[in-house]
């Protein structure tokens, strides 16, 4: 069996974390086409000596694009650009950069139905199950997100913080697991979504309406201000992802570690 070599040229870095820029460099290569199925890398010397960098970066970048399901590592054929169907599309590189070149949403759209399945569910199991205590944790995320509204990246984690109480609420640890592979792309698409437009602030009003179905232990109102408050985010990632969106996922990758 014969490979295709590949004919990418890479920029020098400057990077402090340089491992990461020669991913973003290859991942835009494989999502773009420029590097397909099949095609063989240059060799970790020829790669090293075209980034700038040492041998030692390039193994770190090579075993995390082994680790997105991007490249194979084969002895005697070297590195090579998997099959499609390989790639971890939860993987919020893949995923992103995938759909800015393509613009396929089928990978996000299922993301989306996934989590919307999930948490409405586990809003109304929420209001069944809640504690006085576990109430007054939640209260605290609201109050911390009415503080940081102007702060996109703090808000995000306050919000992902009070998803995540919800869920540990409902006590049901298999559901609670069950949205785990799909964190890091979720995370992303909060944060893009709390960047580009203001949403912060209808987000926050989300989860007044969810807190207040919670205290009044209502399992259908949570299910209602639940799949209310996840659809608003569904309609503003869409509109945010129209094509030519230029988000740069890129610069999210230290907070992905």
């Amino acid at each position: 069996m014969s490979y295709t070599p590949a004919s990418a040229s890479y920029r020098p870095l400057s990077s402090q974390r340089l491992h990461e820029g020669v991913v973003q460099q290859i991942v835009a290569q494989i999502m773009s086409g420029g590097l397909v199925p099949g095609a063989s890398l240059p060799s970790e010397a020829a790669l090293a000596q075209q980034f700038g960098v040492s041998r030692t970066v390039i193994r770190e970048a090579v075993r995390m694009l082994v680790s997105k399901g991007l490249v194979v590592v084969k002895h005697g054929s070297g590195m090579l650009v998997q099959p499609s169907e390989q790639w971890n599309y939860l993987d919020p590189l893949v995923l992103f950069e995938h759909l800015r070149v393509s613009q396929d949403k089928t990978v996000l759209n299922e993301l989306l139905e996934l989590r919307r399945i999930v948490e409405v569910e586990v809003a109304a199991l929420a209001a069944q199950r809640r504690t006085a205590e576990d109430m007054q944790t939640l209260y605290k995320f609201v109050e911390q997100m009415r503080t940081v509204i102007g702060d996109p990246r703090t808000f995000t984690r306050f919000d992902i913080a009070f998803h995540d109480a919800i869920l540990a609420i409902a006590r049901n640890r298999l559901l609670a697991q069950t949205l785990r592979p799909a964190n890091q792309a979720l995370y992303v698409a909060r944060l893009i979504s709390s960047q580009r437009y203001s949403r912060s602030e209808a987000s926050e009003r989300g989860h007044e309406e969810i807190l207040s179905a919670l205290e009044k232990g209502d399992p259908q109102q949570a299910r209602e201000a639940m799949h209310r408050h996840i659809k608003q985010f569904e309609d503003d990632i869409h509109t945010i992802l129209a094509p030519g969106f230029s988000f740069d996922v890129s610069d999210l990758a230290h907070e992905l570690d």
